[in-house]
């Protein structure tokens, strides 16, 4: 999704004098790869940052040498504010939605799937093809590609090695297109940049109510 939408930030009096690049570093860049509730999604880039008294600034304005971009002190505060409108690119999952992720985790359980090489997916073994069958390796060695990300549904301890193989003998592997069935967000705090979890499915709406 991209979207545009501003927001109030304070300017620290170090980035007076380039408030642009100061409000870049300090609020905005951070965002990058986190989950951010007002965008109710994961940023992935942002673009366009326009300054401005008042929110949602007229993009459509011809005037050659705008007037000077004014922020506001309050009273004894160190900092001033101002409006920034930025051009949000977000991640924002949606049930129902079919993306293409890579198989890098196979146990009994659930298959492991990374969705633009960030994002962890599973697929629990009962939303998988009933056709498709587990093959145990018996010499215990994974037949997994290395993992990407984290997610704590990809806990496979425990569990014998081996992989999948679909209706026509074929290995599962590489690229698997699949139904985002439900997904679990948290926001960023001081220790964690917040995530995107997401469990997919490989049935029919059909099937799944069979």
């Amino acid at each position: 999704h991209l979207q545009t939408i501003s927001l109030y930030l304070p300017l620290s009096p170090i980035s007076q004098s380039s408030a642009l690049t100061g409000l870049c570093a300090e609020h905005l860049s951070p965002l990058i790869l986190t989950y951010y509730p007002p965008l109710r999604g994961i940023v992935l880039s942002y673009s366009n940052v326009r300054l401005s008294e008042t929110p949602s600034p007229d993009s459509s304005s011809t005037t050659e040498e705008p007037l000077p971009v004014l922020a506001k002190s309050v009273d004894e505060y160190a900092v001033s504010f101002i409006w920034a409108t930025v051009d949000f690119l977000v991640f924002r999952p949606l049930k129902g939605t079919w993306i293409d992720g890579y198989v890098n985790l196979q146990n009994e359980s659930h298959l492991g799937l990374v969705y633009l090489n960030l994002f962890s997916a599973s697929i629990p073994r009962s939303y998988l093809p009933k056709s498709w069958k587990w093959i145990e390796d018996p010499s215990g060695n994974s037949s997994s590609s290395r993992k990407v990300g984290k997610s704590s549904k990809e806990s496979g301890g425990g569990e014998g090695q081996g992989h999948f193989v679909d209706e026509n003998g074929n290995k599962v592997d590489g690229m698997v297109r699949f139904r985002i069935r439900d997904f679990e967000t948290q926001a960023r705090t001081e220790s964690d940049r917040g995530f995107v979890s997401i469990e997919g499915t490989l049935l029919s709406a059909e099937e799944e109510r069979e």
